[in-house]
């Protein structure tokens, strides 16, 4: 389990169901050197979009329909030029339209935790612009990758 400690703290043993590595670019940094944070909310949409194409068994990012509710990052250790990270998505909550996911960011060489994300997103038809429930077969993905929020550091989300 995580110790809490910024830049000496692990993830949990494991690794999640969905991950990719981000080389930190130099237009990701802002005036202090390290990546400005608007740029992580880019690289967990980039994450949610693939880790959701995976399960949906979408190739194409037009046909996605989930529209997202909200989004929070921790940021623990500055991220500087040419960081190595490894980025990890998981759900902590599925609800019937509704879903949460969990995002971790590494150092992927030492595996300390650089920041961790959280969002909510909302099965949604833009026909009708209304929410709709989750794909069935979507709802069975997520549910078999579920990780609990606790071992990241946030409390369970209690409504769908």
């Amino acid at each position: 389990m995580d110790t809490g400690k910024e830049g000496s703290e692990q993830g949990p043993a494991g690794r999640w169901p969905f991950s990719e590595r981000i080389e930190v670019t130099f237009r990701d940094l802002d005036l202090a050197g390290h990546v400005n944070n608007s740029v992580v909310f880019t690289w967990m949409e980039t994450a949610r979009l693939h880790h959701y194409m995976r399960v949906s068994g979408l190739t194409d990012p037009m046909q996605i329909d989930f529209i997202l509710a909200e989004s929070a990052a921790r940021y623990l250790v500055p991220v500087r030029f040419q960081h190595q990270v490894l980025v990890e998505v998981a759900p902590s909550h599925v609800g019937q339209s509704s879903w949460e996911l969990l995002y971790r960011f590494t150092d992927a060489p030492t595996g300390t935790v650089l920041m961790r994300g959280r969002s909510v997103q909302v099965a949604y038809d833009y026909r009708s612009r209304q929410k709709k429930p989750i794909p069935e077969a979507v709802r069975a993905g997520l549910l078999r990758e579920l990780v609990p929020p606790q071992s990241e550091g946030w409390e369970p989300r209690t409504k769908a």
